[in-house]
């Protein structure tokens, strides 16, 4: 029984230390670069106001550190996927994107999972991966979010890799009837 420990505590430690050193620089400066979606394809845009029953389009996007700052790495891969990131079935549905493809070499679907890579490295402060366009499925109760996130770490150029943060955009629908305020006696009486 104590060698097993023994040799269940050294493959613990072994992970943690691993996993330590894999993202050593990322750690040191606080906070990570981003991958998510974006109102803007050229600077991370957190929310959005969009006419109910008209198409929009969101931009997923690699950032630097807090998606404020500029990459500080060239780019070479990811795996991402599209994210639902709050509240039940969202009342929107994407139903074109378009992988951007200069300089990027697209595997994959925005909701399934897609394999980005770039053949010769990137430096650019934002990188913009796809242009995403949305429709109305019903008519909201209210705001709601969209995200994007990396499905493994990015590896950046010289065999660098580095985990990074998602980030959402929070949508806000115009020209909807919000839902009505209801006491707890209202609702129930629907129901009798």
């Amino acid at each position: 029984m104590s060698r097993h420990r023994h040799t269940v505590l050294s493959i613990v430690l072994a992970t943690v230390l691993t996993l330590t050193l894999s993202v050593g620089p990322a750690v040191a400066e606080g906070e990570f670069s981003v991958l998510g979606l974006s109102a803007s394809p050229d600077s991370y845009v957190d929310e959005i106001e969009v006419d109910f029953d008209q198409e929009f389009q969101l931009y997923v996007i690699i950032a630097g550190p807090g998606a404020v700052e500029p990459l500080t790495k060239d780019f070479s891969s990811v795996n991402w996927a599209v994210l639902q990131a709050c509240c039940g079935g969202s009342p929107a549905f994407m139903i074109e994107s378009v992988l951007h493809s200069e300089s990027l070499v697209h595997e994959g679907e925005p909701i399934v999972g897609v394999h980005t890579s770039a053949p010769v490295c990137i430096d650019a402060d934002i990188i913009t991966l796809a242009t995403l366009t949305f429709t109305w499925l019903y008519e909201p109760a209210g705001s709601f979010l969209l995200g994007a996130a990396a499905m493994s770490a990015a590896e950046f150029c010289g065999e660098e890799t580095e985990f990074l943060s998602g980030c959402s955009v929070r949508i806000v629908p115009l020209g909807i009837t919000p839902a009505e305020d209801k006491t707890w006696g209202e609702v129930k009486s629907l129901y009798r």
